[in-house]
């Protein structure tokens, strides 16, 4: 999806006018009406207690654990993975709205060209799709692919089955030896060589025109996008054929490929217009229904695993395609279900990648654990030598991913042997336990790491109090590396005795967003004076925004304007606004209007106590004077407003 030209305005304001927020996230968030908002467990981030708040007066959500808010149109990015223009695409199509864009036919004209160049990429890829799986049983060289396929315990001889449901739907095929096999394909289908090199599938000559196959005598999976598209591919090296092999066929002349002794295992296709590898997941188009049955994803690392394991009926399976696991990709399974299970090889590769992929289930609030194979099995291999019911039972037994690191922290060279070590691998574990945002997981991950750790260093319970003292102390040593010289660690900051002069304005500007009409009574006005700072300038901008007649019915512009300071605050009140009544935030506010001005005039009758004894000590009898007359014209002042004339 996307779009050729820049949206115009006026249907942008359609489609967030003609979309209900609430109908939106409620599509894939539980929502329970609760006052003025609607409430539920945040897609953002790990909760058990709802904190994710969404206005649908106000088009606003907010989430009261992580801080993620915006409108319907940010929702749609963030969890979809799209930019802004597809997002509006995709609520406008659901709203049958059409899509009008700025400088409108030249626009709309440049949009269908678009669709229909990509449109002629997805077809070179179907064809060339086709070809491959042709190949797998027409090429005389295509047994070198069956051979790889039973080697794996995966007939292609059409035999019904999981086996052949997994190999038709993974399009496994085979891309023949020579250079020119596609190329021709290509031409005789009336293909555009120039669009099969932009997608990958064909490189140019280095010397003379021409093109030739990217993809030689390979083992081929076809990428799918979540619509069934064929996107890409991935085409896996086979064993040479030898020698005698090609002559007996005529091939020894076409086998140019003499001098790639050692082929990379795996070629993939590059990035192209409909290709991003990013944002590809491979077999998730295959995997979606079942990954939403049984709300959970198994992520492997191989092509070959989530075939195998589809071939034997374990089917919410899917696997990153030669990169890390991104969080683009996490956003895609994200779209099933929020809780994923690594079942990566038992190598050391694949413990790096547990530990690469944990901020990325984080970032995205994916519920993660971890399956562990024995040894450096791969799941192929295991589900080949166990079975299916040995691996489940592995998945069964998978914890949740903090535990599981903190294990591989504290293994076997764990020891006494120095200080150093067990002061680095300490922080580490503080670390992954820094990164856990679910309390809950975090304080059980604690327990057991604290436990691990007085069983590694034969500790009695006494002096489990030593590790517990030792892990303040490396928190400690580094917030100073971080802060610079060394000081006291400061209270948490729910903890800390909040100015009472900064919380009232606050309530102050909560009110007002609660109820912006309040901007227009005569009383409420003149209180607003008092304010000063980061709010005063937010109640201007609220002011300027009401001049033009709903200030809050797109929120995210006033927001903009407001100083970061109060941002959180501001956005966490339009999601969620404390007054159901106009009249009961009307009180509060003036209410409020009341403590701020008693507040300053106890700060300057403090001051006007502080300065009358230093000019007592100083023996400045005339400047006491001085400030007691001012004491007494201010409190005259104070007493003309409260009683009136």
């Amino acid at each position: 999806m996307g779009s050729g030209g820049v949206i115009g305005q006026e249907t942008i304001d359609r489609v967030r006018q003609q979309t209900g927020i609430v109908a939106v996230i409620g599509e894939s968030v539980k929502l329970q009406r609760r006052g003025r908002t609607h409430v539920g467990l945040c897609p953002f981030h790990q909760e058990k207690t709802p904190s994710f708040h969404v206005n649908e007066e106000r088009g606003f959500y907010h989430c009261f654990g992580c801080g993620a808010s915006g409108d319907v149109f940010k929702f749609v990015q963030e969890t979809q993975g799209l930019g802004f223009a597809e997002a509006v695409e995709l609520l406008a199509q659901r709203a049958g709205i059409e899509i009008v864009a700025t400088g409108a036919e030249r626009d709309a004209s440049e949009r269908a060209s678009q669709r229909r160049r990509e449109q002629h990429l997805y077809d070179i890829n179907a064809s060339a799709a086709s070809y491959f799986e042709r190949m797998l049983d027409a090429h005389p060289l295509g047994h070198h692919a069956r051979t790889e396929l039973e080697r794996r315990a995966l007939r292609s001889d059409g035999v019904q089955g999981g086996t052949a449901d997994a190999l038709q739907a993974f399009r496994i095929g085979y891309a023949p030896w020579g250079w020119q096999g596609l190329v021709e394909h290509l031409r005789g289908a009336g293909l555009s060589l120039q669009g099969a090199e932009l997608v990958g599938l064909l490189v140019p000559r280095k010397q003379g025109a021409g093109h030739y196959d990217r993809f030689r005598h390979r083992l081929m999976f076809a990428v799918l996008d979540l619509s069934g598209r064929v996107i890409a591919f991935s085409g896996r090296a086979l064993p040479e054929p030898e020698p005698s092999e090609l002559g007996r066929l005529g091939l020894a002349g076409a086998g140019a490929q003499h001098g790639e002794a050692a082929p990379a295992k795996y070629v993939n296709s590059p990035e192209s217009p409909i290709y991003r590898k990013r944002e590809a997941v491979f077999g998730l188009y295959q995997a979606r229904q079942a990954v939403r049955a049984k709300d959970e994803c198994v992520l492997v690392e191989g092509n070959f695993d989530v075939v195998s394991l589809h071939a034997r009926g374990i089917r919410h399976v899917v696997a990153p395609l030669g990169t890390a696991f991104t969080p683009e990709q996490a956003r895609q399974i994200r779209r099933f279900t929020q809780r994923i299970t690594l079942l990566f090889d038992g190598d050391q590769a694949g413990r790096r990648a547990v530990r690469s992929a944990k901020p990325v289930c984080a970032e995205v609030g994916l519920t993660a654990r971890v399956a562990v194979l024995p040894g450096d099995t791969d799941p192929d291999s295991f589900i080949r030598e166990a079975g299916p019911e040995r691996l489940l039972s592995a998945l069964s037994a998978a914890r949740d991913m903090t535990v599981h690191l903190v294990d591989q922290v504290l293994d076997g060279t764990f020891s006494l042997e120095t200080a150093a070590e067990q002061l680095a691998a300490l922080g580490e574990v503080q670390d992954l336990l820094r990164e856990e945002s679910d309390a809950t997981l975090r304080e059980m991950a604690e327990k057991y790491a604290s436990m691990r750790i007085s069983e590694r260093l034969a500790l009695t319970q006494s002096e489990e109090r030593t590790i517990q003292a030792l892990v303040r102390r490396i928190k400690q040593a580094q917030a100073a590396s971080a802060s610079g010289p060394a000081r006291p660690p400061a209270a948490p900051a729910v903890a800390r005795c909040r100015d009472r002069r900064h919380d009232i304005p606050l309530e102050i500007l909560g009110a007002l967003l609660d109820y912006p009409e309040l901007l227009d009574d005569p009383e409420v006005a003149t209180g607003l004076v008092t304010l000063e700072g980061d709010v005063a300038g937010a109640v201007a901008a609220l002011r300027q925004a009401s001049s033009s007649g709903d200030p809050l019915g797109q929120p995210e512009p006033v927001l903009a304007k407001l100083a970061p300071a109060i941002h959180p605050f501001a956005a966490a009140r339009l999601a969620a606004p404390r007054h159901d009544r106009l009249e009961s935030a009307r009180v509060e506010l003036l209410d409020n209007v009341k403590k701020l001005r008693l507040l300053e005039q106890q700060r300057q009758r403090s001051q006007a106590v502080e300065e009358t004894q230093r000019a007592a000590r100083a023996g400045d009898f005339d400047h006491e004077l001085e400030v007691l007359r001012e004491v007494e014209r201010r409190e005259r002042l104070r007493r003309r407003r409260t009683e009136g004339p």
